[in-house]
């Protein structure tokens, strides 16, 4: 399975993510802020986050930083900039069955 990096600000939803993905056999790296997701994820090919991470700015930095270099799902449960370079987003409440086929599709796409 992939090595996924998870950036969520809420401890809670970040730990939710993480244990889905473990379950469903995913190595997972987790972050709560555009900073350490830009120290931890070399070696993650698809990244999962937040938007606001706390606030839009830092997702924002967090997507420039690693576009083109891993595939990007935003998850978020306001309204996205469809120009950004991401290869996904998906909305809060995001069920688990669409988040794994989201990563399944991405993760496969990797080169």
């Amino acid at each position: 399975m992939a090595r996924i990096l998870v950036v969520e600000d809420d401890a809670i939803q970040l730990e939710m993510r993480k244990q889905i993905l473990e379950h469903a056999g995913h190595e997972v790296v987790a972050a709560q802020n555009a900073s350490e997701a830009l120290e931890r994820w070399t070696g993650c090919p698809v990244v999962v986050m937040d938007l606001s991470i706390p606030e839009p700015e830092d997702g924002l930095r967090l997507i420039q930083a690693i576009a083109g270099a891993a595939r990007i799902i935003v998850l978020s449960g306001g309204e996205v900039d469809p120009t950004l370079p991401v290869d996904e987003f998906l909305t809060k409440p995001c069920p688990s069955r669409t988040l794994l086929a989201a990563i399944e599709k991405w993760k496969s796409s990797v080169t």
